[in-house]
């Protein structure tokens, strides 16, 4: 019986030559632990979407409609070097499916 005793949790167990001493207590004067009103700074998924949507609603009430569209004017005249180069068609043909040489 000894002996099973002896084996049990062996792997578990850390000889003694590799054991570490636990450290001593130095008076400090300062307790030691968690202190006093010390909070987390884990951000929840919660505290993030709610920090988004009052950036958005921020962002809408920094946007004040004028009536005007942003960008260049619809309809407004393309500079030559943007226009895209016109296909030269070829008279009497047609653009669709070629018609069939009946017999």
């Amino acid at each position: 019986m000894a002996e099973k005793e002896e084996k049990r949790g062996a792997h578990l167990r850390v000889p003694d030559h590799l054991k570490v001493a636990k450290k001593e207590y130095v008076p400090t004067g300062n307790p030691r632990g968690r202190k006093l009103g010390q909070t987390s700074t884990k951000v929840t998924m919660a505290q993030k979407k709610e920090k988004l949507k009052l950036a958005l609603a921020k962002q809408k009430e920094d946007y004040v409609p004028t009536g005007n569209p942003q960008g260049r004017p619809k309809g407004s005249v393309k500079p030559d070097h943007l226009k895209k180069p016109k296909k030269e068609t070829v008279p009497g043909r047609g653009r669709g499916r070629p018609k069939k040489d009946s017999e």
